[in-house]
């Protein structure tokens, strides 16, 4: 395994253009997003919290209806719209963005065009936040904002992403990074599945199918768009921060084209055993099997390029936060090929862990690798670095614990209602009230990483508002003192 070649003068100017070019825009996504994350957390609390205390607020006058607003029912898909929409596909983009144009060596074009369409997309996720709260979403997980507001979210997510297209076909390389395939797949697939969806519900399709057409929507967004971003992110850092090439390109090419090819196949394994074709379910559950392989393949790919710098994780906040990601993905895939098989599936499917499922996805994998990319990116474009490693180890404590606390109460809760529902002569509402001390588990889950994602925010915006530290002081690294990092001993 080889070392990458040190750039050179040429180089450096040109990646620093290009990283002015992306700077507002970036730096746009990056901040609503995070903004964003703030909500989506306040709002999973209350949401759990709700479930551990069912009778909070119930005996306070309420003459103008307003509890009905901060109901479960309507607080959890309006959590699920700020996560999903607010922070996940924002920072996506953002991402997206400053890798392909730092890998094609292009400049970014169009800068206000992109930032006002982002405007346009968090005007619409606020309506649809507000329309859920006053009770009128779609009452499908991950789409219940209103049938109307689907097509400014497609036209405006066209208008963020399609200059990647161009950059890619514009690139100085002749030859294809594997990021760039990630990238390229997300900013196609997205559009795909959503105006699929779309149209399917829209146009009147039995609630049946609605339910079905929903679960194949979750699956793909987060094999069609989280993973490809995760892994472009990964593939794109990992080598750069230990200084080798990748440990083999044909692996990594195998599992794009195995995650490519298998990924549109599954979501209908959710509903084993309903009122669909027993083929649709068993070929979702194999698609999740065989995607569990070529996770498997791209983290045994990561491991051996820096298992001979591990030691760097201690320090990198963008190894970290990333290889934490890829671990989390590996863990997502096991459960969900798991959860995928018809033996354990059938007493799953309608339980929390489902809900475990898409959490370890969005706050697990996608947006620990996320914080990676952001913790890499931002000190480029802004050429500052950040004001603390001390508050950026607080962040990666408190949500390691946090997404550690959220999901294994989540999916130990899903296990206890699962045997509770084969139970022929358990009520339904002893099943759901089984789980209340573990949704107090949620609820302090949420807690530990809200004060971890307010660590971020408050850097993040310091930052943003230049007040970052000199850049000539060296990077800001993890398990420092203050004091090192200001004397600029602490660069590797």
């Amino acid at each position: 395994m080889t070392t990458v070649e040190p750039a050179t003068i040429k180089d450096l100017e040109e990646r620093v253009a290009i990283d002015r070019s992306a700077r507002y825009p970036v730096l746009f996504f990056f901040t609503s997003a995070s903004a964003w994350l703030l909500v989506a957390t306040v709002l999973g609390f209350l949401s759990a919290l709700k479930l551990s205390v069912p009778d909070l607020g119930s005996t306070i006058p309420d003459p103008l209806r307003i509890g009905s607003f901060f109901g479960y029912g309507r607080m959890m898909p309006a959590h699920l719209m700020a996560l999903v929409y607010g922070w996940a596909i924002q920072a996506g983009i953002g991402v997206l963005l400053w890798l392909m144009a730092r890998l094609s060596r292009c400049q970014l074009r169009y800068p206000v065009l992109i930032m006002v369409s982002g405007h346009v997309w968090n005007a619409a996720v606020l309506l649809g936040i507000i329309s859920v709260l006053a009770g009128y979403g779609r009452s499908i997980p991950w789409l219940d904002f209103p049938a109307w507001l689907w097509p400014v979210l497609a036209i405006t997510y066209v208008l963020m992403t399609i200059w990647v297209v161009p950059m890619f076909r514009q690139r100085r390389s002749s030859s294809v990074y594997i990021s760039e395939l990630y990238l390229l797949g997300a900013v196609i697939w997205f559009p795909w599945i959503f105006f699929t969806v779309n149209l399917l519900i829209d146009a009147g399709s039995a609630p049946v199918m609605g339910a079905g057409t929903g679960a194949w929507y979750i699956s793909n967004l987060i094999y069609f768009w989280m993973a490809p971003i995760s892994l472009a992110v990964a593939y794109y850092l990992v080598p750069k921060i230990v200084n080798r090439h990748l440990f083999s390109y044909p692996l990594a090419a195998i599992a794009f084209w195995m995650l490519a090819f298998l990924a549109g196949w599954s979501g209908f394994a959710r509903y084993m055993g309903g009122p669909f074709p027993s083929w649709m379910s068993a070929v979702g559950g194999a698609a999740s099997i065989f995607i569990l392989l070529a996770i498997v393949i791209t983290i045994v790919n990561l491991h051996m390029t820096f298992r001979e710098k591990i030691e760097l994780m201690k320090y990198s906040p963008s190894l970290r936060f990333t290889m934490f990601g890829m671990a989390l993905l590996g863990l997502y895939a096991l459960l969900s090929a798991v959860g995928s098989t018809f033996g354990l599936g059938k007493y799953l499917q309608f339980t929390y862990f489902l809900t475990g499922l898409d959490t370890l996805a969005v706050y697990g994998f996608f947006s620990m690798t996320m914080f990676g990319a952001i913790y890499f990116i931002v000190p480029r474009i802004t050429g500052a670095e950040w004001p603390s490693g001390q508050k950026i180890s607080l962040h990666f404590l408190f949500g390691t614990y946090g997404i550690g606390t959220l999901i294994a109460c989540l999916i130990l809760a899903g296990i206890a209602q699962g045997g509770l529902e084969q139970q022929w002569d358990v009520p339904m509402g002893i099943v759901f009230t089984s789980s209340v001390g573990y949704m107090t588990g949620v609820c302090l889950g949420w807690l530990l990483v809200g004060v971890g994602n307010l660590c971020f925010f408050w850097q993040l915006a310091l930052m943003f508002f230049g007040k970052g530290r000199k850049s000539g002081s060296g990077p800001t690294l993890m398990n420092v003192k203050e004091e090192e990092v200001a004397r600029g001993e602490t660069a590797v």
